[in-house]
């Protein structure tokens, strides 16, 4: 009876197991906890992040691109935090005479501490990125704690669920 069960099921079982370990080893469900990028993202919306997005090329692309939200854990505690990617490695970090960072054809606030760390920097480095929240005056970013390596970034946020109430 038990042998007829396994030879019957057995193969719908190892499927369904098969089909779990890939999803949940592939993708995460987070929820986004702050302000900085909204109005792209609120606080409490759920988002679905590709965690294979730039590590297998078959799957998604090598690099981010700028346009692209990702997730990656800030450098000063850790959590993890979802930004949108401004410049990519090679490209142009401009701070004109009054003090503004230009990226993406946007202006951006820059406070004293942020004009010194990127004074001198003319471009983003190698295998690095620029993020920056939606919400530039209530976010913490490259601004902050400099460019993000491409490999500390852990998913691309591939969909923008419902914001929770």
């Amino acid at each position: 009876m038990i042998r007829n069960i396994i030879v019957h099921y057995g193969g719908i079982a190892a499927a369904v197991l098969t089909a779990a370990v890939l999803w949940f080893s592939s993708f995460d469900i987070l929820q986004v906890q702050e302000i900085s990028m909204e109005p792209s993202l609120h606080n409490g919306q759920t988002i679905l992040v590709n965690k294979f997005a730039y590590r297998v090329p078959l799957v998604g692309r090598d690099n981010p691109y700028p346009g692209d939200i990702v997730v990656f854990q800030n450098p000063f505690d850790h959590k993890l935090v979802v930004k949108r990617v401004k410049l990519s490695a090679g490209d142009p970090v401009v701070v004109d005479s009054e003090g503004w960072l230009i990226a993406g054809g946007e202006r951006y606030f820059l406070t004293g501490r942020q004009r010194e760390m990127l004074e001198g920097i003319t471009e983003v480095p190698a295998n690095s990125i620029m993020v920056l929240g939606d919400n530039p005056f209530h976010s913490v970013d490259s601004r902050d704690y400099g460019f993000i390596p491409v490999e500390a970034i852990l998913g691309r946020v591939i969909q923008k669920g419902v914001p929770l109430k």
